[in-house]
């Protein structure tokens, strides 16, 4: 209950435990006052925190949620299952590196416990497109009626819950207000995880029953049961690390990115062009744009790697980059003719848009958006090419591409490249080099389309033997080959009597 303060642990008056909402979604946004938690530290941890080379070192000083009264046998259940698996702890330790110091920064001030920066390695294992069966979405996995509560915006061009910065605030603003509500750690964690109502209506039975209110002594549901004893598992593990056999590496403690205010519409493959960065990376910072596009209408903080940030505001300055804008697609007309007449990929099309399409034309007029470049050296699209005609000898795959496209940009055949490049069957993968036959030239784009139809008449290649991997579904499958629905069930009578793929389920498909 908002403005509730309760200064004894482990005890909550009835009154109180009846009053508390049974849902987070049920309760008026809180105004979170200056924390004054009864088990701060009494010396400055922000004042000493410039003593520390690595924020390791300052996470494992800032542990202070207490077990020791009560100790919970499960918490050394989930340390056996951690410490059998030494390199999921690494994998969760290294996808924290970019957001660990940000978060400690706030925890510091706000003397909360550090506990809470190891949260999301439970709560989504770093994961900020991480997404539950109950909608929780996110690093921090705020469900969206919770997300909203908290000030995070959500629409469909912007979802605050994964913006990493926002939805950090927001969860420090909640895990403070169960503080003051419960007056313990543990009740508060378990009350992030299932809500206030729930955790309330343990204490309230155990009152009634006389018997003890810690989090140990409540019956919860199996998952809150297990949450804090995972959470102080995960804890116990990072402060001694190597009893576990766990190896941690240092953590330099100074920041991983800077925050830079946009003005502009333009996706994200470009933004992530300007800062000089991977698409992946780029994306890992700002995951809250659902469409991967930046709107214009009102200024937007996006996260840019420290040693990248003056090199991207130098690059939007300049303008070379891609906005995007409305275009008005009719009733069955065709998505390649408007990647072509764009200048761009169907995939990048596909990625910003929900298209309705039906053998790749629009079956209902749709109004979509498309890029339009900006500055007079800005590529249409993500590719790294060479000028037209100069000899090139390797190609860098971007997300989107296929084989067939590749070719076509070439003037080679499927065949060809897929000679110069072993292995290849037919799968790319964004960031891939392509070797090139010896004395191919980029062609215009004008002449790569006109050199595909003679190239392909005279070559005579074997049909493609394609392995589904998993995640693969038809329709990606023939995006990939440039091919129909139609043509990869017609090569395929597997896929006639079939529902669904199978990972690892052979399929034909014919080199056009």
């Amino acid at each position: 209950m908002p403005g509730i303060r309760i200064l004894c642990r482990g005890i909550l008056a009835l009154s109180i435990a009846a009053s508390l909402p049974a849902a987070a979604s049920e309760a008026a946004a809180p105004s979170i006052p200056a924390l004054e938690w009864s088990d701060a530290v009494s010396t400055d941890a922000t004042s000493e925190a410039g003593a520390y080379d690595d924020v390791w070192t300052r996470v494992r000083s800032g542990f202070r949620v207490d077990d020791t009264h009560t100790p919970n046998p499960l918490v050394a259940t989930h340390e056996s299952w951690f410490a059998a698996r030494p390199q999921n702890v690494e994998r969760l330790v290294e996808r924290a590196r970019p957001y660990l110091y940000h978060i400690v920064e706030e925890l510091e001030e706000r003397a909360m416990p550090m506990e809470i920066a190891l949260l999301p390695m439970i709560e989504s294992a770093f994961n900020p497109t991480a997404v539950s069966p109950s909608a929780a979405s996110g690093i921090w996995q705020f469900i969206p009626s919770t997300g909203r509560l908290y000030g995070l915006k959500q629409d469909g061009w912007y979802d605050g819950r994964r913006d990493f910065a926002e939805a950090t605030r927001a969860a420090l603003d909640y895990l403070g207000k169960l503080y003051l509500d419960f007056g313990d750690w543990q009740l508060a964690l378990a009350a992030y995880n299932c809500g206030e109502g729930c955790v309330a209506r343990a204490i309230q039975k155990n009152v009634d029953q006389g018997l003890p209110t810690d989090y140990a002594s409540l019956t919860l549901p199996n998952e809150t049961r297990h949450y804090v004893p995972k959470l102080l598992a995960v804890r116990n593990i990072v402060r001694e690390p190597e009893r576990f056999g766990v190896a941690i590496e240092p953590l330099a403690n100074r920041p991983y990115f800077d925050q830079v205010t946009v003005h502009a519409s333009l996706d994200m493959h470009s933004a992530a062009r300007l800062a000089g960065v991977s698409r992946d990376e780029f994306l890992a910072l700002n995951a809250a744009f659902p469409r991967k596009v930046i709107r214009s209408d009102t200024p937007v903080s996006l996260l840019v790697p420290v040693d990248k940030t003056e090199t991207f505001q130098r690059n939007l300055e300049a303008g070379n980059w891609d906005t995007w804008k409305p275009y008005a697609a009719a009733k069955g007309e065709s998505i390649d003719a408007i990647a072509k007449r764009f200048g761009t990929s169907v995939a990048r099309l596909d990625e910003h848009n929900q298209l309705h399409l039906k053998r790749g034309r629009f079956t209902q007029a749709q109004t979509i958006l498309v890029p339009v470049r900006r500055g007079p050296g800005a590529p249409a699209d993500e590719a790294v090419r060479a000028p037209a005609g100069e000899l090139a000898t390797r190609h860098e795959v971007q997300r989107g591409e296929t084989l067939f496209g590749v070719a076509r940009r070439y003037g080679l055949t499927v065949a060809e490249l897929s000679q110069n490049n072993p292995g290849l069957n037919g799968s790319l993968r964004a960031g891939q080099t392509l070797h090139l036959p010896a004395g191919t030239r980029m062609a215009a784009p004008a002449a790569a389309a006109q050199l595909q139809p003679a190239s392909l008449k005279t070559a005579t290649p074997k049909p493609l033997d394609y392995t589904v991997k998993r995640g693969d579904t038809l329709s990606a499958i023939a995006r990939r080959f440039d091919v129909s629905l139609a043509e990869l069930k017609s090569w395929n009578a597997s896929l006639r009597s079939a529902a669904t793929l199978r990972p690892g389920q052979r399929l034909v498909v014919e080199r056009r």
